[in-house]
């Protein structure tokens, strides 16, 4: 396998982009992601991890360095850290997502809006009617 960057989510025609933060649970009955997925807890320090896939399915990937390799790196030396990237079978990675999750924030914006600000002008559940007069004025045909 030849090396590479782990980077930013991508995907061959990106019709939409964003950004996700998550909140780890800290209460029971959440033990960790590596126990999770199998790994010994003791041996490897997990780093990250990808949900991808499409039509036919999602799968998980977790990337960890050796525990040993992880005592070494330093916050400020701004080495690259070298990683495993495992593919875990058997395991539904939107399970997992929400097994350890204590919030968990995912946001996506079209293409097209191409860096614009998105301006919040209302709030309403679906399904419903929403107001479009009342909250942003009249509007032309």
């Amino acid at each position: 396998m030849d090396e590479q960057i782990w980077g930013d989510a991508s995907v061959t025609y990106p019709d939409w982009k964003g950004t996700a933060q998550l909140d780890e649970r800290m209460t029971a009955p959440w033990e960790g992601l590596a126990r999770t997925v199998g790994l010994p807890s003791d041996q490897w320090q997990v780093v990250g991890f990808s949900i991808g896939g499409g039509e036919s399915g999602y799968h998980l990937q977790v990337l960890a360095t050796p525990s040993e390799a992880w005592k070494n790196v330093k916050p400020t030396d701004g080495a690259t850290v070298e990683v495993t990237e495992f593919l875990v079978h058997g395991i539904d990675p939107l399970e997992v997502l929400q097994q350890m999750t204590h919030m968990f924030d995912f946001r996506m914006r079209i293409r097209a809006l191409d860096g614009r600000e998105v301006r919040v002008m209302a709030r309403s559940d679906l399904p419903s009617e929403l107001f479009v007069e009342e909250n942003f004025g009249p509007q032309e045909d």
